[in-house]
């Protein structure tokens, strides 16, 4: 954010409809979150003598594998967007908020 994109988006392309034929009556959300427990899980499965690894440990190109089949896509573009050009602030006023209009990526302008 803040380079010459603006800021760039990147997710997952999985609906409710296909994240529900892959796992009934579960959202797009879930079905990727568990997507990650699932493949840690076979991947440990997979590899009982590996002993205790934090995240950062682990081999991503070995785990993500069992996970993807879950993620229906990725999308990577650059997006027109700032935290300003579209705030819709409703307590202007009220709530002491200062936003720095001079630059849009400053961290006051986030709502936190």
């Amino acid at each position: 954010m803040g380079h010459a994109y603006k800021s760039w988006w990147t997710g997952s392309l999985l609906n409710i409809h296909d994240s529900r034929k892959l796992v009934p009556n579960q959202s797009a959300t879930t079905v990727q979150v568990g997507s990650a427990v699932f493949a840690a899980v076979a991947w440990i499965m997979a590899n009982p003598h590996k002993g205790l690894l934090v995240p950062d440990d682990m081999p991503w190109r070995e785990v993500l594998p069992y996970a993807e089949k879950y993620w229906g896509g990725f999308h990577s573009e650059a997006a027109d967007w700032d935290p300003l050009q579209t705030r819709n602030d409703l307590y202007a006023g009220w709530n002491n908020r200062k936003y720095d209009t001079s630059d849009p990526w400053q961290f006051t302008n986030f709502l936190v």
